[in-house]
Formats: structure tokens, C-alpha cells, sequence
């Protein structure tokens, strides 16, 4: 109980210098309610229940930049489910937004469906399909299930490995997907202990390897630059092991361990600010040789990387800095990006048999996204080997019905051309309809595929096609 209090009042000192004064009460008065709501209850490993919806709501202030209704929301996810609380009277206690994201994490009924399996199919479209439309759910839910792989040993082993199978097979790869990068480094981390543990521990041993094996290089190359020597040896952060691990298994699953040994080394650093960490990238510029197009900002995850040379030979060290993130919004969900949130919706929409959804999902998420502009600067996200014609249809279902060619980065192409993150694409259109049964070959994401075949049952329905209206 102890523990409990302690965290409650660090929290509450952060949501008081972290919020307006009227978030704040909300966010206290949201405190109180959910502990009165979850008295008596208890997790597996003892604790207070209260214990943990307060831990998910830290982890959003720690992870993200969460407002007043998402941390609400974390105190209150399992009050519906758990506590026999009504959505309505959420609604009218904090509001429709804090009620809307709690709903959206609160598991399907499963009165209503005919097996587990069927329940936690429906659960999980529930949740990208609201997640689709409030990114905010999907941090929620990925806060939640990380709080719950961090103290998974508490639970029967059967669970423990459902829960990891489950987190490895569908939530990294939906974080990942939906910019929440530092999330899906964690989850993935913990869940591959209870998945897979004999393969963990040896990727953390082969880890301990390749560092001491990095350092003795990167000690070589700065002995003769003392302040670049600050940055790349200083010790390791524990904090950030689980991307160390991240990077580790990419390495191991893309080559054999003895070539992935001898890969670009890694230094991650944590700062308290972004200007810290800007500091620091300006000696490392200053007195390195810099890889053009390496440096990147992502502002959501917190993270400014840049690769450099270590003295005039080499090797190329890439600088992973962390810091607290300055923004809520993932550039999936922006404005003018919102093609694969599109996309998680045309998933969700399909009706098939159990399993259906999970594996179309899986498939979806494999595909890691890539960003092209339209000519006037505008951006769009799509999976990975994207076609022109998935590009045509992201910006209108018109331009994807008469798309015959494309200018990709100036230089004319066919439709069916892949694309590559960056490239600036301007399509080019026929008077007329072109579409055909065909071109389902050419697109890789769903909503592209999903707009052409709903065309192409509009065409076999009318009796005269020709007539078919062109929008």
C-alpha cells in the first residue's frame, strides 16, 4: 500500500506541473473515483487493483503527451468492465471524450458471441476500429498491456504465454504501425521473455558480446577526441535496453550473428531535454564526419538519431538520443497522413469466419509503411511496396478509377510502378474510367483493394455497365 501512496503523490506533483489547474481537478477527482471504484479488488500479484490503472496513467505522462481526457481515461479503463460503472455515468461525471476512449479499451461482451476466441476477435476489432478514429486509444491500450508485461510473473504460466504470443503477434506490430514506437521496443522486449526465453537469453548474452566489442572500437577511434568520447562511451542507459534488444534481434533475424557482430554499433543516450540532447549533436557534428540523410527527428517517440564516421576511417556509429516527447499526435494520424488509420477501419469492416480479422490484421501490420508526397507537399502513409495505383486511390477513389500513368520524382511510369518513402508522385488520369478486375494485383493496401472491388460489384450489378454513373 505503501508503494501505491508513493506513486500517487509523484503523480499527482507531475499532473500539477504538467497541467492547467481545471485538467488537474478533473485528473484528481478521475484519481478518487477510480480508487473508491476498485476497492477491495485485487491483481494476482496481491497489489491493490488501484495499483494499476494509476501505473498505466503514469506511463502515458512518461511515454507520451497525453491530455486531460487520455489520462482520465487511464484511471478509469476498467471501471466499466471491472466495477459494473456505466459508460453514461462516465459520460456525465468527465465527459464524452473520457467515456468514448474507455469504451473503446473495455473488452467485447462476450454474452454475446459463442466462444473465447470469438470474444477476443470481436475485442480486438472494437479496438482498432475505435482506435482508427482516436489514435488516443491505441496509446491507452498499449500503456495498459505494457503495464501488464512488466508484472506478467504474477500470473499462471498458460497465460503468460498467451498474453506474450498474443502482444508479439498482434500489439508490437500495431504500435509500430501507428507511430508508437517506444511502446512496441517495450512490449516486445518483455513479451519475448515469456515467449521465447531460451532464444532471449541468448540474444542478451550475444548483446553483452557485441557492446563490449563496439566499445573497444569506438575507444580506438575517439582517443584522440575527448569530448566526442563523452558521448559515445559514456555507460549505458538501463532504461534503454529494450531498444538495445530491438535493434539486437533486427540484426540477428536479418543475418547470421558472426556478420551482425561487426554491424554499425548503436549508442543510445537519454536526456532530461531536447535542447540537452541537441547540445550534444552539435560536438558530435562538429567533430565527426556526418552521413548525409541520416539525421531524424521523430517528435511523438521522442528520438533524434544521426549516424556519423568516429575519426576519418571510420566505423559509422549511429546516436539514438531520447528525450521527453513534444508531441501527442502520430503522423499516421495527422492531417493529410490518415491512409493506413484508413486502412485499420477497412480491415475492422470485413465480415468473415473466426480468424478472419486476426489473420487479415497480422497481414496488414507485417507491412511496414512508407511516405510519399503529392506534388503540392502533401503526405501520405502507405504499407510498404505501395504501388502508383495505391497512391491514386489514397488521394481519391476518382483518381484511382482513371489513373493510366504517373510522374513519380518527375519521370513517367506505369501504374503498377512500386513506390519508395519520399518519392513525390502526380497522377495521370483518362477522361474515362479505366478500372478493371486486374488491378487488384497492383495495390497492397486494403483500402485501395477495398475501393476498387466495391466499384467492380457496382459494375457487375448494373445491366448496363457503361451507364454506370462516373462520379
Amino acid at each position: 500500500m505503501r508503494q501505491v501512496d508513493s506513486l500517487e503523490v509523484n503523480f499527482f506533483a507531475e499532473v500539477r506541473r504538467r497541467f492547467a489547474p481545471g485538467a488537474a481537478v478533473d485528473i484528481e477527482r478521475a484519481t478518487h473515483f477510480s480508487r473508491s471504484a476498485h476497492e477491495g479488488q485485487l491483481r494476482a500479484s496481491g497489489e491493490p487493483y488501484f495499483y494499476h490503472p494509476l501505473t498505466v496513467a503514469q506511463i502515458l505522462l512518461d511515454m507520451v503527451a497525453p491530455d486531460r481526457d487520455l489520462i482520465c481515461a487511464a484511471l478509469l479503463h476498467d471501471v466499466i468492465e471491472d466495477c459494473g460503472v456505466s459508460a453514461a455515468q462516465l459520460e456525465r461525471d468527465f465527459g464524452a471524450g473520457v467515456s468514448a476512449i474507455v469504451d473503446g479499451v473495455t473488452k467485447f461482451d462476450q454474452t454475446r458471441v459463442i466462444s473465447q476466441a470469438g470474444a477476443r476477435e470481436e475485442t480486438l476489432r472494437k479496438l482498432v476500429r475505435a482506435g482508427a478514429r482516436d489514435h488516443r486509444i491505441f496509446s491507452l491500450k498499449c500503456a495498459d498491456r505494457l503495464h501488464n508485461l512488466r508484472t506478467l510473473d504474477a500470473v499462471p504460466d498458460a497465460k503468460k504465454r498467451r498474453v506474450a504470443a498474443e502482444t508479439l503477434a498482434i500489439f508490437c506490430p500495431l504500435a509500430q504501425y501507428v507511430g508508437l514506437h517506444r511502446f512496441a521496443v517495450e512490449m516486445e522486449n518483455l513479451a519475448y521473455v515469456w515467449a521465447h526465453p531460451g532464444r532471449h537469453a541468448a540474444i542478451s548474452t550475444w548483446l553483452t558480446v557485441k557492446a563490449e566489442f563496439d566499445r573497444r572500437r569506438m575507444q580506438s577511434a575517439t582517443a584522440d577526441y575527448p569530448t566526442v568520447s563523452r558521448i559515445a562511451l559514456a555507460d549505458a542507459d538501463p532504461s534503454l535496453s529494450a531498444e538495445a534488444f530491438a535493434h539486437g534481434l533486427m540484426l540477428l533475424r536479418e543475418q547470421s550473428s558472426s556478420r551482425a557482430l561487426f554491424a554499425t554499433p548503436v549508442v543510445y543516450r537519454r536526456y532530461a531535454s531536447m535542447a540537452l540532447a541537441y547540445a550534444d549533436i552539435a560536438v558530435l557534428h562538429e567533430f565527426t564526419y556526418v552521413l548525409p540523410g541520416t539525421f531524424k527527428v521523430d517528435l511523438v517517440a521522442g528520438v533524434v538519431s544521426t549516424s556519423v564516421f568516429l575519426g576519418s576511417h571510420g566505423p559509422v556509429v549511429e546516436f539514438s538520443f531520447h528525450c521527453p516527447p513534444s508531441r501527442a499526435t502520430p503522423f499516421v494520424f495527422e492531417a493529410g497522413a490518415s491512409s493506413s488509420s484508413e486502412d485499420l477501419s477497412t480491415v475492422v469492416a470485413g465480415r468473415g469466419d473466426e480468424g478472419d480479422l486476426t489473420r487479415t490484421l497480422r497481414e496488414l501490420l507485417r507491412h511496414r509503411s512508407i511516405t510519399v508526397l503529392s506534388p503540392k507537399g502533401k503526405a501520405f502513409l502507405l504499407p510498404m511496396s505501395s504501388t502508383v495505383l495505391d497512391f491514386a486511390f489514397a488521394v481519391h477513389s476518382e483518381i484511382g478509377l482513371r489513373a493510366r500513368g504517373a510522374m513519380v520524382n518527375g519521370r513517367v511510369t506505369d501504374i503498377s510502378s512500386e513506390l519508395r518513402s519520399g518519392d513525390v508522385v502526380e497522377v495521370i488520369t483518362s477522361e474515362r474510367i479505366r478500372a478493371e478486375a486486374g488491378w487488384i494485383a497492383h495495390l497492397r493496401s486494403p483500402r485501395g483493394r477495398n475501393k476498387l472491388r466495391h466499384w467492380l460489384r457496382e459494375v457487375e450489378r448494373a445491366d448496363d455497365p457503361t451507364a454506370l454513373p462516373s462520379r
